[in-house]
Parts: structure tokens; sequence; C-alpha cells
């Protein structure tokens, strides 16, 4: 566990905000990238991930203060040090997605061509941010003895290193969108598959994530994550049948 990786004349460099943003810079550099090769305007597309950014940062925020509000009672301005950790990231899927169908609109960017180019390398960023978490030292899970599991200090138990399980499997969520998207059959369809393996990774890494029991033995991101598996088959048999 190390928040704060170095300090830079009396600036303190947080692990969890670096990986966030490195993820971001990379993710961003490679869909302009792809965007000239797909057709698409590359100054539309880098204002359009512009405010997906925002807006997915902020709704990532709010939703962490909505579930945990306790934690900011004492010092609400600390609700806007992101950088120290505290988001959600179905938040950050809800608003930045609302955020890019707002802009497709004023953009007359092609939906879900788009969709697909903004959803190939979300996992990668993603991941990034799970490497900050374990840096940080947040988002990690339950109690375990296997030999690989981590002890983030010396007042807490050894427990999962989730957020490694997490890292993992999105790059691996990643390449398996990266090959697919090489015989791409109709367009919409890397979204689909996105929300659907996404939503199965989270809706499995959850049993080992130390998360409240929301009802009937799942937590609430399980119950976001069966309704992400849902919406991502039921579009990816409509736009299948469409083209």
């Amino acid at each position: 566990m190390r928040p704060i990786l170095f300090s830079f004349f009396k600036i303190n460099i947080y692990s969890y905000g670096l990986m966030v943003a490195l993820g971001i810079v990379l993710a961003v550099s490679l869909i302009e990238r792809d965007a000239l090769k797909s057709g698409l305007p590359k100054d539309e597309i880098i204002d359009l991930i512009f405010w997906v950014v925002i807006w997915g940062l902020v709704g990532a925020r709010v939703v962490y203060v909505l579930l945990y509000p306790e934690a900011y009672l004492d010092a609400p301005w600390d609700i806007l040090k992101i950088y120290q950790g505290g988001l959600i990231f179905h938040g950050s899927l809800i608003f930045g997605t609302i955020a890019a169908l707002i802009n497709f609109k004023n953009k007359k960017l092609p939906v879900f061509k788009t969709l697909d180019l903004l959803m190939l390398y979300l996992p990668l960023a993603h991941a990034f941010g799970r490497i900050g978490c374990f840096l940080n030292g947040c988002c990690y899970g339950k109690t375990t003895d296997l030999a690989w599991g981590i002890r983030f200090s010396e007042n807490l138990e050894t427990v999962h290193p989730s957020q490694l399980y997490s890292a993992f499997l999105l790059l691996i969520l990643f390449l398996g969108l990266f090959l697919i998207r090489r015989k791409q059959v109709f367009d919409g369809q890397i979204f689909c598959l996105y929300l659907i393996f996404y939503g199965l990774i989270r809706f499995c890494i959850e049993f080992v994530r130390d998360n409240p029991i929301f009802a009937w033995g799942l937590s609430i991101y399980q119950y976001i994550s069966l309704i992400l598996i849902a919406a991502g088959i039921f579009a990816y048999i409509r736009l299948k049948k469409a083209n």
C-alpha cells in the first residue's frame, strides 16, 4: 500500500490519481489513433472524450458520496479530492454514457460505431484505475488465508487483492474485444460485448470484494452488473437482427 508515490516540491503525487490519469491518457491516445482509421472526425471525438471523462469522474464521485455520505460529514471539502480515491465505476459508466449520448446528437456522430471505439479502450483505462486502487489500499477483498493474500496495513487482516484480480480480467477483456473487433460483424457489437463481459467480471469479483450485502446474498453492484448483462444481451440481439 502506497497512496503517495512521491513528493515533488512539497506536492504529493497520489498513486490512485496518477494511475487513473495514465489510464485515461493512454486510452485517449489510442482512441485518437483509431478514430482516423475508422473514418471518424478526430476533433469531434477528442471533444466528445473530454466531456465523457469529465462527467464520468463527476458521476463516479457523486455515486460514491451518495453511498458513503458519512465519510464527508466532518470534511465536506474532501469531496473534491478525487485523486485520493473514492470513485464508483458504475457511476462513471452511467454519467459518461449520458454525456456521450448528448454529444452524439449535437455532433451527429454515428452512435454505435463511436460507442464501439470508446468501449474498446475503456477496460484498458479501467485496469490502470484498479492498479491505482491496489496502491491506494482501497477496494480490497474479503479475508483469506491464500498464499497471495495481502495485508494493506498492520491493523487489517490478510485479504484478497481483488483490485489485481479486476485489473487482470479487465486486461483480458480488452485483449478479447481487440481481437473480436478485427472480425466485427455489426456496429455496436463491441459495445454490447463490453456490457455483457464487464458485467460478468464485476458480478464474479464481488464474491471476494469486501462490500455489504444488499439483498438475497448479493451486493448492490452485482444487481447493477446483472442489469448491464441483460442490457448487453438485449442490445446484441436487436442490433444483430437489424444488420
